[in-house]
């Protein structure tokens, strides 16, 4: 390790990246755009990392949640279309319009702002309106379309409705309601279609792209499956690749005796003689308390049991049968690595969670280091 080597980090492989996006692509019409979701940090795993990779895989679009994630790409020299899919404050709108972002609106007040910011700039906005469909979070519901309609129709001088879409709530496990909240979908499309003849249709993430391709329209939104991961509940032959394996130094290997306990609580209690590694990555960086004395992280291509409770800031190893492991080893939390998969989908069954939570769980304060390598390699350190 160099002198500068972080003492836990995460490194993101550019490549993965760029071949999920491209296995997806070849999965949905060649006239259907691809929007990369990046939102979150890039799902915890850098979003101009996360941007650019994807966008060399062929994606044509980039989603965040917030402006000031939209503005951050911006600032990087990304000037793909990008749209904000969550609720954009009144203050951001200017901003938003100036910098060419497309801004998702859910109702008249929202649409009549970018409206009065667009005049203001003398610039035209571009806005999709975002349809509810039973998901119950942001979104136009049926019976405040007209209200709608009329407010674009207002603003038909300072806003262009660039795309109109909706988010389903089960498309991993209940196709008759996904297929339900198409058809109210296509309804509210018909009813907004004269003040947005050329919008496009979005409705699909990760699993309705998968599990729906009749649904994909003119756009679809690549999530979870972006970074190498299936939406939970969904089998398919997509030979993804997980794109962030998260790494720590060990930083103390000793020997415990008999009746010795390890931890807060001493929960855990070697039955024989026992070599412990202490690794400099806890709960503030990620490591779910939760595989206390459960999980397992990798040190020298084995894995290795987690001794004891999960600390804010270290995690105890027993690498009695891992043969030599010394102070800066390098332990992996989750990822692949030296022929070993462990995968952030792994932890979260063990923690009875997600791999989407696992992924963002990943603290900021871990760095992310871009890296371009197969599978196979093992290579690791920034």
């Amino acid at each position: 390790m160099q002198a500068d080597t972080p003492v836990r980090w995460a490194e993101i492989d550019t490549g993965a990246l760029a071949h999920n996006t491209r296995l997806i692509r070849s999965r949905i019409e060649p006239t259907t755009q691809l929007m990369a979701m990046v939102k979150s940090n890039g799902y915890g795993h850098g979003s101009e990392i996360a941007a650019r990779a994807s966008l060399g895989g062929g994606a044509t679009w980039l989603g965040v949640y917030t402006p000031d994630e939209a503005l951050a790409l911006r600032a990087t020299g990304l000037d793909v279309p990008t749209l904000v899919v969550g609720w954009s404050p009144p203050a951001t709108h200017a901003t938003l319009i100036e910098r060419d972002i497309d801004v998702t609106v859910v109702d008249v007040a929202g649409i009549e702002s970018v409206a009065r910011e667009a005049g203001r700039l003398r610039r035209k906005a571009r806005v999709h309106v975002k349809i509810d469909t039973g998901l119950g979070r942001l979104g136009v519901r049926a019976g405040d379309l007209n209200p709608v309609v009329a407010a674009l129709g207002s603003a038909g001088d300072q806003v262009t409705v660039v795309g109109m879409f909706t988010h389903f709530a089960d498309a991993e496990s209940n196709p008759d309601f996904t297929l339900l909240q198409h058809q109210r979908f296509l309804e509210a499309v018909d009813a907004l279609r004269p003040v947005a003849p050329d919008a496009l249709l979005h409705t699909s993430g990760s699993a309705a792209i998968i599990e729906f391709p009749e649904l994909h329209h003119d756009l679809v939104r690549l999530g979870i499956s972006l970074y190498g991961y299936l939406p939970h509940g969904i089998e398919s032959d997509l030979e993804l690749r997980p794109a962030m394996s998260v790494f720590a130094q060990v930083a103390q290997v000793k020997t415990v005796d008999t009746g010795e306990t390890l931890g807060y609580g001493r929960t855990w209690r070697a039955d024989e003689r026992r070599r412990v590694a202490t690794v400099a990555i806890g709960y503030g960086q990620g490591v779910r308390r939760a595989l206390s004395n459960h999980g397992h992280m990798v040190v020298n291509g084995r894995r290795c049991p987690i001794a004891g409770i999960v600390s804010m800031d270290q995690v105890t190893l027993d690498v009695t049968d891992v043969g030599d492991v010394a102070t800066g080893d390098t332990a992996m939390f989750f990822g692949e690595w030296d022929g070993v998969r462990l995968g952030a989908d792994e932890v979260a069954e063990q923690t009875g969670t997600i791999a989407y939570e696992v992924l963002c769980g990943v603290a900021a304060s871990v760095p992310r280091v871009a890296v371009r390598r197969s599978i196979e390699s093992g290579t690791v350190g920034p």
